[in-house]
């Protein structure tokens, strides 16, 4: 019976040494973004920050400059369907997001048609929090009309 008391203090020890480790590590925060090592950026991003709120499958993003939300929230479940969206300027389409890993992890796919073409633009995100919790990377590639763009932008965990 001791034996299973020491294992069980230990068991929530363990649990409670864990936990802060596990929330720095989450998506949820407010991330400013790094320009010098960040890599093609575009110019409409820059500036911008990133407020990332999590609840179960639903991910919320503010996009906020100067501590000011800007533009409408960015709502999406995270649980691999395919929904349509309103993607900002009165476009719609198609958005798929889900969990890589669960609570540091997104990967978000939007394709939409390309004004004038028949062929669809395709961009892929990935959002990645460091093992650290002080990094978030937002991988990016965009395939329009056969060509590809890659993007890296890099936030820091804004602490309050």
């Amino acid at each position: 019976m001791a034996l299973a008391r020491r294992l069980s203090r230990l068991l929530s020890a363990a649990i409670l040494a864990a936990a802060p480790v596990a929330a720095a590590q989450s998506l949820q925060g407010t991330w400013v973004l790094d320009l010098k090592a960040s890599q093609n950026v575009p110019d409409a991003q820059k500036g911008v920050d990133l407020k990332v709120m999590v609840r179960g499958n639903e991910l919320t993003i503010l996009r906020e400059v100067s501590g000011k939300t800007i533009g409408t929230p960015l709502l999406y479940t995270l649980d691999g369907v395919t929904r349509q969206m309103d993607v900002g300027g009165g476009q719609r389409a198609a958005v798929e997001a889900r969990w890589l890993i669960r609570g540091t992890t997104v990967q978000q796919v939007i394709k939409m048609p390309t004004p004038g073409s028949l062929t669809l633009a395709v961009q892929t995100t990935v959002m990645e929090v460091s093992p650290d919790g002080n990094t978030l990377k937002r991988a990016q590639t965009l395939v329009q009309g056969g060509e590809t763009t890659d993007r890296m932008m890099v936030y820091r965990r804004k602490t309050e």
